[in-house]
Parts: structure tokens; C-alpha cells; sequence
């Protein structure tokens, strides 16, 4: 086993558990380690980041340092930290039945291969020579993301915009060839596998095991999700941190079995790091919780959350693209110019080939979006609901802000830059589905049925 990898890994999630700690968060303790990790890699990548912004060098003696500082810092608000460990480690409440036994030897062994499929295959070629892997092999050779492929003469004005897209997953690209790793990629099988087990845990506070286990197969097994859990893109990665914001704020705030609002907002600002647009898609969340909430605002920390999503993702957009592409960079992405004026006509055709070649698409998504309207339409014609409205808040700004970009942005082209977007909607659907009032009844029904025997 490389000692590398086994140091970034349980460093990350000792980072991650003492943010939790310093913001006395409590969430039910299944889905802590996956949160856990997910906010120790962004917070390590950022610092990480930094060490290039004071110009300093990305090397093995900075990622480790960074690493110290993000376990470190947190750490320093002892007391919230102790408090929180005592209560993490308290006696645990968890029992396993049969069935529990078996979705997770099935899961064990998808979890195994997606794994093994991230160590070892290497970077397929498109993704090696077009931008993240491009990108994070010359910054581990030069010690700099201002390297050859914005410097060389040759390349100016001959690049794509990949290069410059977001930079977390570089960034993770970056520190696990610097912890020994010939492809990297390892990172993106562990984050795969960390974010499946919090929405397993998200989906067992919601409804009843037996059925939060099936739901959770499928998720799991949505054809074009799963594909993507070993091929080196920014989309799972942006989809892992933007669903488990969602899903922790609907814990927070409707569901009330958690207090992790400022998880929620920094795991928000992770997916504004993964990807550009996606500052977009949080302001467009941000102003449907405003009003929803618009009565209750000043109450459970809400403007807090609000407040603090929307600063640190616009921090996280700012540092990339206001600062370093402008002031850092020789060369400048291209984006400008391919926005184009918001035309209707556009809108409509953009809108109808999202829902009819991508949505309704049952090789990319299985059964998903089919479960999804069936369950929304039994909700309002037999239980008079349309479901949680928090949970369509996030599907309506997932929507909104992807038909937006492939409306105004021209190199955005539906049958790939929204398909990949989609992946966002998956978990959070799931998540709805098992939050209905449909399964709430069966939940209800086999729980008394459980009491009986």
C-alpha cells in the first residue's frame, strides 16, 4: 500500500472532521467520514493552490505542508473539536440486518471495480492531451501550473478551453502523481466511493433500510453516473459536492436530523472550485431557499448559510477566474468570446433537445427520470403534494442553470456539456423519491409490519 496515499487520504479526513468540529456540526454519524473527506480534499486543494499563488512550488514538501495546515487549523478551535470527537466516537447505534448484508456485498464488489478501474487504467488519450491530465503533468514536472502548456509560443491561441476550466480536479490530479500515483486518477474512485456511502447514509435517515437500499442500487447503477466514476472529467466530481450540500441542507433545514449548514456552504463552494458555471446554478438555489424560507429567514441559521454559500463560492470563482487567469496566466481562455445574446428560439431548441435526447434517454439513465415524473404525479393527484420543495429547488436550478449555459454559451453542446450537468440531478431525485409521501406509506406500512413479527 503506498504510504502516500494512506497519509493524504486520512490526513484529508482528519481536516474535514475538524472543520466539522470547529463548527459544531452534528449530522447522524453514517454519512460523517464521507463528508469528512469530501471537505478535507477541497480545503487541501485550495491551500495547496495557494502555495502557487505566493509562487512557493507544487512538489511533495508543499503538499505536505498544506496537508499539516488543513488538519492544524481547524484543530485549533480544541474545544468545539473535542466535543464533537466525544461525540463521534460515543456508542454507536447501528445494527445490520440481512438485507443490509447483501446490498453491500453487491456494492462491495461495483466499489471494488470502480477502484481498481481509477488505479489502474491510465488516463484515456482525449482526456491526457486536452486539459486536466495535460495540465496537472506539466505542473508536477515544473513545479507550477504557469507551465509549458500556457507558456510554449506554439500553443498560444491553439488551445481549448479545458485548460482553463476549474481547477480541483488538476489540482487532485496534481497531488496524487506527487504522492506516487502514475495515472493520479485514484482520487476520483475514492471520491466515487466516499460520496455513495453519505447518500446511502442520507437515503437510510429518510426512509426505511429495506427501501433506501434499493433506491440506493440504483443510483449507484445509472449507467452513464457509473461510467464516470473512473474517467478523469470535473462533472462527478461536481456533481458529488453540489448533491451532498442539497442533501445535507434538507437535513438540516426540513428534515432537522442534522446542524451542518456551514458544511453545506463550504461543500457548495467545492463544486463552484470543480466547475465555472456552477456559481451559477448556486445563486439560482440561494434565490429559491430565499423564498421559500422568506417567513421563517432569520430563524435556524438560514441567512447564515445563505450568506456564507454565496461568499465562499464566489470566492472560489473569483480566485480562479478573476485572479489567476488574469494576473497569473500568459494566455486567456477563449470564453468570451463564445457567449452569445439570450435568444428564445435558441432557448426552445436547446430546451427540447435536453428533455427529448438527453432526460429521456432510459441507455443513460435508467429508470431515473420515469420514477421521478411517476412519483411526482402520484404525490399530487393522490396525496395532494408535490413532494419536499426544498429537494425541487435544487432539481430547478440544476435545470435552469444548465439550460441557461447551453443557451448562451456556444460551445456548449446539449448531448455533452448538459448530459455530463445531468449527473447533478441523479442523487438529489433519489433523495426525492425516497422523501415521497408514496414511500413515506410503505416506509410506514413495513415498519409495523417489522413491529409484529
Amino acid at each position: 500500500m503506498n504510504p502516500g496515499f494512506i497519509t493524504l487520504l486520512l490526513g484529508q479526513i482528519v481536516a474535514g472532521m475538524g472543520i466539522m468540529g470547529a463548527t459544531r456540526t452534528r449530522m447522524p454519524r453514517s454519512i460523517v467520514l464521507p463528508v469528512a473527506f469530501l471537505l478535507g480534499m477541497f480545503v487541501h486543494s485550495v491551500l495547496f493552490f495557494g502555495v502557487d499563488l505566493f509562487r512557493l512550488g507544487l512538489n511533495d514538501t508543499m503538499l505536505i505542508a498544506t496537508g499539516i495546515l488543513a488538519v492544524v487549523v481547524p484543530h485549533l478551535w480544541w474545544k468545539h473539536c473535542n466535543e464533537f470527537y466525544k461525540w463521534l466516537f460515543s456508542k454507536p447505534r447501528f445494527t445490520l440486518t440481512m438485507y443490509d448484508v447483501a446490498m453491500m456485498a453487491f456494492v462491495g464488489s461495483t466499489a471494488y471495480y470502480v477502484i481498481w478501474a481509477s488505479w489502474y487504467w491510465p488516463v484515456t488519450p482525449f482526456d491526457a492531451m486536452a486539459g486536466i491530465d495535460l495540465v496537472a503533468r506539466q505542473t508536477v514536472e515544473e513545479g507550477t501550473i504557469v507551465n509549458r502548456v500556457f507558456t510554449e509560443p506554439l500553443l498560444q491561441n491553439n488551445l481549448s478551453n479545458q485548460p482553463f476550466y476549474a481547477p480541483f480536479a488538476m489540482l487532485m490530479q496534481v497531488m496524487y502523481r506527487i504522492a506516487g500515483f502514475a495515472y493520479g486518477q485514484l482520487w476520483l474512485g475514492m471520491t466515487a466511493f466516499f460520496v455513495s456511502w453519505g447518500f446511502w447514509g442520507v437515503l437510510r435517515q429518510v426512509v426505511h433500510p429495506f427501501l433506501a437500499n434499493i433506491l440506493f442500487v440504483l443510483l449507484i447503477l445509472t449507467p452513464e453516473l457509473l461510467g464516470y466514476t473512473y474517467l478523469l472529467q470535473t462533472d462527478y466530481l461536481n456533481a458529488a459536492y453540489w448533491c451532498m450540500a442539497a442533501m445535507l441542507t434538507y437535513l438540516t433545514f426540513e428534515k432537522k436530523t442534522a446542524t451542518a449548514y456551514w458544511p453545506a456552504a463550504i461543500l457548495l463552494a467545492g463544486a463552484a472550485w470543480s466547475r465555472t458555471e456552477t456559481v451559477i446554478l448556486v445563486f439560482l438555489a440561494l434565490a429559491g431557499l430565499v423564498l421559500l424560507w422568506r417567513r421563517t429567514l432569520t430563524a435556524e441559521n438560514k441567512i447564515t448559510f445563505l450568506a456564507a454559500s454565496g461568499v465562499l463560492s464566489l470566492l472560489m470563482f473569483a480566485l480562479w477566474n478573476g485572479i489567476f487567469l488574469q494576473y497569473y496566466l500568459p494566455v486567456r481562455p477563449s470564453t468570451a468570446s463564445q457567449l452569445v445574446a439570450f435568444d428564445v428560439s435558441r432557448f426552445v431548441q436547446v430546451t427540447l433537445d435536453f428533455f427529448v435526447n438527453v432526460l429521456a434517454n432510459y441507455g443513460l439513465w435508467g429508470i431515473t427520470f420515469l420514477a421521478f415524473v411517476v412519483v411526482l404525479v402520484i404525490g399530487i393527484v393522490k396525496y395532494r403534494s408535490a413532494g419536499s420543495v426544498q429537494l425541487l429547488i435544487w432539481l430547478g436550478a440544476v435545470v435552469t442553470g444548465l439550460l441557461l449555459v447551453g443557451t448562451v454559451f456556444s460551445a456548449a453542446i446539449v448531448e455533452q456539456t448538459l448530459r455530463r450537468g445531468v449527473f447533478k440531478l441523479v442523487p438529489i431525485i433519489y433523495l426525492y423519491i425516497a422523501a415521497s409521501a408514496l414511500l413515506a406509506g410503505w416506509s410506514s406500512r413495513m415498519r409495523t409490519w417489522e413491529m409484529k413479527q
